[in-house]
């Protein structure tokens, strides 16, 4: 039998996470391995993390996160480096646009069979095929002939909420926002971006993403909110991110049977 392993944001802890692969019972020759985005950023070793995973080839399936487009923005947008940014080491590295140019050519949402992975969430305004089709439409830009135009104009809070007439740059950043940058939304999709804590902090009017009803038969994987500490109150989701960038956890759901296994102070323990 194989097994598919979702781990949770990276952000250039390489060390950690060959640590962590070392310390499941992973089997290259048959096994999976889902990363749920931002392989880089805030972290150290962003250069050896992405030339990692990109090594692996087909037994590897990434999904885009925020902090991973932030810098094909920067190599590709002329956009500036921002406090706290840490992947100079690929910015400098001759192997910069070759990890670039693949990153543009990954998607925003996978799925295999029950499991449907995405960076931030998908919007309760949407189906998932919606959120397929919608998510495709920005992908066929990003690894495209107008990705420069794209992250040249990326960046945006705005519009805040969907809507079927958009188009263009605006359609685009939304359905970006909402795949890779969502946490708290109003029930008719208006995003909030100011909270990253925790439920309980949710502004009057917002709830987490996944309190509302998404009807499908699929298990959400995600990242992205490393405060939720890998715990979601509702059936149906797998969150992943257990923030090892600070300071804590690096965490594998295998999906098939929902043992989860993480990294933490050198050590790899299997959790259920």
């Amino acid at each position: 039998m194989s097994f598919t392993y979702a781990i949770g944001d990276v952000q250039g802890c390489y060390e950690p996470l060959r640590e962590l692969l070392a310390g499941i019972p992973y089997d290259a020759s048959v096994d999976r391995l889902w990363f749920v985005g931002d392989l880089v950023n805030r972290g150290p070793q962003n250069l050896e993390t992405l030339s990692f995973v990109k090594a692996l080839g087909p037994r590897a399936t990434t999904v885009l996160g925020n902090h991973d487009l932030h810098m094909l923005a920067i190599v590709f947008g002329g956009k500036s480096l921002q406090h706290g940014d840490t992947f100079q080491d690929v910015l400098e590295s001759a192997r910069c646009e070759e990890l670039a140019h693949w990153l543009r050519s990954l998607p925003l949402l996978s799925q295999h069979e029950a499991w449907v992975m995405v960076h931030a969430g998908i919007p309760h305004i949407w189906t998932v095929p919606q959120a397929f089709a919608y998510a495709q439409e920005v992908e066929d830009v990003i690894a495209g002939p107008r990705y420069v135009d794209y992250f040249e104009r990326m960046y945006g809070k705005y519009p805040a909420v969907w809507d079927d007439s958009l188009e263009g740059m605006d359609r685009w950043r939304i359905i970006t926002n909402y795949l890779t940058r969502m946490r708290f939304i109003a029930a008719d999709g208006q995003l909030e971006f100011a909270h990253k804590t925790t439920l309980d902090t949710a502004p009057p009017g917002f709830k987490g993403w996944f309190e509302y009803t998404l009807p499908r038969a699929e298990t959400i994987v995600f990242g992205h909110w490393a405060a939720l500490e890998g715990e979601v109150p509702n059936a149906g989701y797998v969150a992943t991110d257990t923030g090892c960038v600070w300071g804590r956890g690096l965490t594998a759901a295998r999906l098939e049977d929902g043992c989860r296994f993480q990294w933490l102070d050198g050590k790899v323990n299997c959790l259920q």
